[in-house]
């Protein structure tokens, strides 16, 4: 249980940060709990299932809590027999979990701990095209939930938003706020005419998916074409759009799509290119870095809570960073969001005369 400790203990201190706004169902078990349950989750992380690796979440809520009643998109399914929570029981129902739309339920209130049943939501898409706006776009009851990710990867969260993560033994704290309060945000907001909402949701759905994929790849985002021309070399030219003239139903389902087609595009070695309007310019683009004219551009590693990390350096990151570091410092305005093969999104725009980036990004699918 010691491999997790110094995670549960993270997680405490930031989860309680919320600690005015929650409700009693909305607690964390305690700390030795959490311990004993991340170390079945991580256990069970490494199991394939039929060759292949499961994602699933799990909570905490009480079976006879009422806290659901609120949630009417929400509904609890409790098994007629409850079953041992260990790693052969988590390890079967895994595969049944989809981690975006469902919680296995777990009851620590008892020795040993059972699992339940399952809390299952309708997903945000769906909620959007059936007008159901009451949950403000939140899909997930907000909840205390660990999201299993991956092999030896956990992750705390409040619903849908991390908290903290469990990866290989260290710690890693998600930025959720890069396109909401940075300047990623104040950029997209001052020069795209698309409603902030929506390409909140655009972007979102597409890095939710591009990280998925596990290709690894990259979404340049520039005022037009005109002012990258000299720097990149598109293979496959295929400018398109999307409108915005539709109903809202209409508009929904085309965001949707157009945003799954995008998404895909990125496995495809070479990067995407959108304008600020979110027109697509063509994919399998190359940076042609040795057009331009800083080789190492002067630069700013944030950590979450905004500090510049001093520490980290150009040369630490690999080819395909590297290079869209430069792409942001020589197209004035542009966004670059790079999608490593291990899921880990950065996202980088050159600010009074360095290029900013904002390292583990982490959007919910909107």
């Amino acid at each position: 249980m010691d491999r997790t400790a110094h995670f549960v203990d993270v997680f405490y201190e930031n989860y309680n940060k919320l600690d005015g706004i929650l409700e009693d169902e909305q607690q964390l078990p305690s700390k030795e709990v959490l311990n004993n349950v991340c170390s079945v989750l991580l256990d069970a992380s490494c199991m394939r299932d039929e060759g292949r690796f499961s994602t699933f979440r799990v909570c905490f809520l009480r079976p006879d809590s009422e806290f659901l009643d609120a949630y009417f998109f929400s509904h609890s399914l409790l098994f007629d027999n409850p079953m041992p929570f260990n790693t052969k029981t988590i390890h079967k129902l895994a595969p049944a979990i989809n981690p975006t739309m469902s919680y296995l339920v777990l009851d620590t209130s008892v020795q040993p701990y059972l699992v339940r049943g399952i809390i299952v939501a309708y997903t945000t898409w769906e909620k959007k095209v059936a007008g159901e706006q009451q949950s403000g776009g939140i899909r997930m009851p907000q909840i205390p939930n660990i999201s299993v990710n991956g092999p030896g990867e956990i992750t705390g969260c409040f619903g849908e938003t991390p908290v903290v993560v469990y990866k290989f033994g260290s710690c890693v704290f998600p930025r959720t706020d890069v396109f909401t309060t940075s300047i990623v945000a104040d950029k997209l907001r001052a020069m795209s005419s698309v409603p902030e909402r929506e390409w909140f949701s655009f972007l979102s759905r597409v890095v939710w998916h591009a990280e998925k994929y596990a290709h690894g790849g990259a979404v340049l985002i520039v005022p037009d074409y005109e002012s990258c021309k000299e720097f990149v070399d598109v293979k496959y030219r295929l400018p398109a759009g999307f409108v915005f003239d539709a109903e809202f139903i209409g508009r929904s389902k085309e965001l949707m799509t157009y945003a799954d087609f995008v998404a895909k595009l990125t496995s495809v070695d070479g990067a995407v290119i959108l304008t600020k309007d979110f027109e697509l310019i063509g994919f399998g683009a190359e940076i042609l870095t040795d057009r331009m004219t800083r080789k190492q551009p002067a630069m700013c590693f944030l950590r979450n809570d905004n500090t510049e990390d001093k520490n980290a350096r150009f040369t630490d990151n690999g080819t395909r960073h590297r290079s869209g570091y430069r792409f942001a410092d020589s197209v004035e305005g542009a966004i670059v969001i790079v999608v490593s093969q291990d899921g880990i999104v950065k996202v980088c725009t050159k600010h009074e005369g360095r290029v900013h980036v904002f390292n583990d990004v982490v959007l919910s699918l909107g």
